[in-house]
């Protein structure tokens, strides 16, 4: 009798596994039927499918503190001057509103600025943007200016990359000075410490071996 119940209770349940869509009832070929009558779910695609094989890296602290400390000494030498000379009390609450938005806009940046790493490519994300491309796509490794800083930066055509999303404030994806129109970068080493030796650059040899034998030639 106890054994009977137990088994009513274990069906019940995977019954209302199935209906929020946990297991699914289809015959997997070589998976084993289970006692209930239910077979092991087929993988969907979704988050927990793409954390299966994605790695996401976000600012190291150092990067952090140098793209604050440089956007607001940025904000300072470009919204202080209008504050301090102009008398007029309208325009004075405007600039104001503007640095406000300006230290809100990097903080939310700083906290969510992040790259993330597949054997499919590499994307970008900002709070505005999302700026992806293919392994094969990328032509070398070089130092670029970014957030204020040089970093070691991925450096693709604009031709071979995809922009999947793209708002205010965000102006372009970031890219080298002289070929902002051509080029884009994909920042690396603000993600990670000696990210050569680190897992990211580990996971980057694997995906793009082509991008160290040019390096070391």
């Amino acid at each position: 009798m106890a054994v009977e119940q137990e088994e009513a209770g274990l069906k019940s349940s995977l019954r209302a596994w199935k209906t929020f869509g946990l297991i699914t009832p289809v015959r997997l070929s070589g998976l084993p039927r289970t006692e209930a009558g239910i077979y092991p779910a087929e993988p969907r695609a979704g988050r927990c499918a793409r954390d299966n094989y994605m790695k996401s890296y976000y600012l190291t602290s150092r990067s952090k503190y140098i793209y604050l400390a440089v956007s607001l000494l940025a904000l300072l030498a470009t919204i202080g001057p209008f504050l301090y000379f102009i008398p007029v009390l309208c325009f004075r609450i405007y600039f104001l509103g503007l640095g406000l938005f300006g230290i809100y806009a990097t903080l939310k940046r700083i906290r969510s600025e992040h790259i993330i790493v597949s054997d499919h490519g590499i994307e970008y994300h900002t709070p505005w943007m999302i700026v992806e491309t293919k392994w094969e796509s990328i032509e070398n490794v070089s130092f670029f200016w970014h957030n204020g800083y040089r970093y070691e930066c991925l450096l693709v055509d604009n031709s071979q990359t995809r922009i999947r999303k793209w708002s205010f404030p965000e102006r372009y994806p970031p890219a080298p000075f002289r070929e902002m129109t051509r080029k884009t970068i994909f920042p690396l080493s603000c993600f990670s410490d000696n990210w050569r030796d680190s897992e990211l650059g580990q996971q980057i040899k694997q995906y793009a071996p082509h991008l160290f034998e040019e390096k070391s030639a």
